[in-house]
């Protein structure tokens, strides 16, 4: 449990900061446009991503406390935010693992390879593990959401309660990260860093 705690706040920590580093570039990437528009876009979305993770396991336990949800019903309830994340999640980290290739190309610096070099294992390993649990997950899904509109009562009652609490975290990591990026955006003074997309997104 104390672990747990611990992944999650690391997590937290690690989504506001990509949230504030994003916002810092949001108007003036908005401008430029092209590849770094896209590596702030990919910052945002790992942002949103971690908050999400965060929620969903928050939630899940608050559901459980309440009497909300069964306990069965909880590795539906995340397997389900799996499925909808993983995607974008691979997507959006191989564009920051890209860049920050591209910034040790541009200055072969200690930092810039420890950063490359962890972005391509934490990249490959989550590619690796979508690959084996994608299919899992998603069959957890189906069997955990095929009772909706079976006319057995308790099931379309958990199954939609599952639904209704996925769009809900979801929601809530998005408008997260968005009102953070809003807070920060703009916040720094145009620089040729960035103008040349040389710029670092954490990602975990």
């Amino acid at each position: 449990m104390g672990m747990l705690l611990l992944v999650l706040l690391f997590n937290l920590v690690v989504s506001f900061f990509n949230a504030r580093n994003v916002g810092r570039v949001w108007a003036e990437s908005k401008a430029l446009g092209g590849w770094i528009r896209l590596v702030v876009w990919a910052g945002a979305i790992q942002s949103a991503i971690g908050f999400t993770y965060v929620y969903a396991f928050v939630v899940s336990y608050i559901a459980v406390s309440t009497g909300y949800l069964p306990v069965a019903m909880i590795d539906v309830l995340l397997s389900l935010m799996y499925v909808m994340i993983i995607i974008p999640a691979i997507g959006s980290a191989i564009v920051i693992t890209i860049q920050s290739w591209i910034n040790v190309a541009r200055e072969k610096s200690l930092m810039n390879i420890g950063v490359a070099g962890w972005n391509t294992f934490a990249t490959a390993y989550n590619t690796y593990n979508a690959v084996q649990s994608f299919g899992p997950a998603l069959d957890s899904v189906t069997e955990g959401l095929g009772g909706l509109f079976s006319g057995d009562g308790d099931s379309d009652d958990n199954a939609a309660r599952v639904i209704l609490l996925a769009a809900i975290v979801l929601l809530a990591g998005v408008l997260t990260t968005t009102v953070i990026i809003r807070r920060y955006e703009a916040s720094l003074p145009v620089s040729e860093e960035v103008r040349s997309a040389n710029r670092n997104l954490e990602y975990r």
